[in-house]
């Protein structure tokens, strides 16, 4: 495709902009979420153990998301238009595009659930309610619930898809573009973001709902069983500084995803397009992973200390062979020098 405009751009703006950053992040990342995994599964204490794999799932979501947007898809979005191209390996398979997405949606959506199953689990453990013998197996239908119906929210999108490559369009739309992005397979995800914007609204406000919900009673029963001495000070203050521990776990991470849905959201909004900002905000939200498990490993003491002693043998390994190398030196030094002598 032709265009005889010629377009403003920088470094920031360009696919290999993207691309370096999005896979520095995923190599940065690897040891740093494997660290996570092995504390999770081996250095996780008894006192932890009713979290232990709940924790694992969400660490687990994580992961496969990160993995997914930096390394698989690298999606180069032309927002505020829903169109796009992969730059990631993803562009080598024959998966859809929109399936592309739509998988990548289902991941994210799942990474919430996980949080969101986090409280639900210390609202069981430690709450007393009437109908808590019923809840041990209603639960269950609950979360699995959760999962279900979002794949059946999200499937739809597949049908909102143009059904003609209408790129062409979004490019009139949009101000003057590097060639590189007339020539490029862009997808066109929707022309009407309007159900999209509902589903993505609804789910949002359910799931905080929930934790407000679950947070909300945990407060106020954890107090009055302190209150009945159901509960001793000593029980009631470990539960809640580990309360708040994970409070901040799973509030600091969302940071990463600030910047990009304002940015994103504001762009939609104004109708303004800066492929800079957006390149940037898609390489601050694929942080997320790293700034989460670097946030569980500091907070929890458990997974802190397994770090330090990890970190603290393998220097007193250091020092050991260079304490045996200097002695063999000394000794191989005086061995020669009786023999000259």
């Amino acid at each position: 495709m032709n265009f005889s405009c010629v377009a403003e751009f920088n470094y920031f703006d360009t696919p290999e902009y993207l691309s370096l950053l999005m896979h520095i992040v995923t190599i940065v990342s690897i040891p740093i979420h494997c660290l996570g995994l092995y504390c999770i599964i081996y250095k996780t204490p008894e006192r932890m153990k009713t979290v232990k794999w709940y924790l694992f799932a969400l660490h687990s979501w994580i992961v496969v998301f990160d993995y997914s947007l930096s390394l698989l898809a690298v999606p180069f979005l032309l927002i505020p238009k829903a169109a796009g191209y992969p730059l990631g390996l993803s562009k080598y398979t024959d998966i859809s595009l929109a399936y592309q997405t739509i998988i990548i949606l289902i991941l994210f959506a799942y990474m919430v659930i996980s949080i969101v199953s986090i409280f639900e689990n210390r609202f069981f453990i430690i709450c007393t309610f009437s109908f808590k013998h019923h809840w041990v197996y209603l639960r269950r239908l609950w979360l699995a619930a959760h999962y279900v119906i979002v794949v059946f929210l999200m499937l739809p999108m597949v049908f909102l898809v143009p059904e003609e490559n209408i790129a062409q369009h979004i490019f009139e739309q949009l101000p003057c573009l590097p060639s590189y992005i007339y020539n490029a397979p862009v997808f066109v995800f929707t022309e009407d973001i309007t159900y999209h914007f509902i589903i993505s609204v609804i789910f949002v406000v359910l799931c905080c709902l929930e934790i407000s919900v679950f947070v909300g009673y945990l407060a106020s029963n954890s107090l009055e069983q302190l209150k009945q001495k159901r509960m001793s000070p000593k029980t009631f203050q470990l539960q809640k500084k580990f309360f708040i521990v994970l409070v901040i776990q799973m509030s600091i991470p969302l940071i990463c995803f600030l910047f990009p849905l304002i940015s994103a959201a504001l762009s939609v909004l104004l109708n303004y397009y800066n492929q800079g900002m957006i390149n940037t905000g898609l390489i601050i939200a694929s942080l997320h992973g790293i700034v989460s498990t670097v946030t569980m490993l500091l907070l929890h003491r458990p997974y802190r200390r397994a770090v330090k002693a990890i970190f603290y043998k393998s220097e007193m390994s250091n020092q050991t062979e260079d304490s045996q190398s200097r002695a063999f030196k000394l000794r191989h030094f005086k061995t020669y020098k009786t023999a000259i002598a």
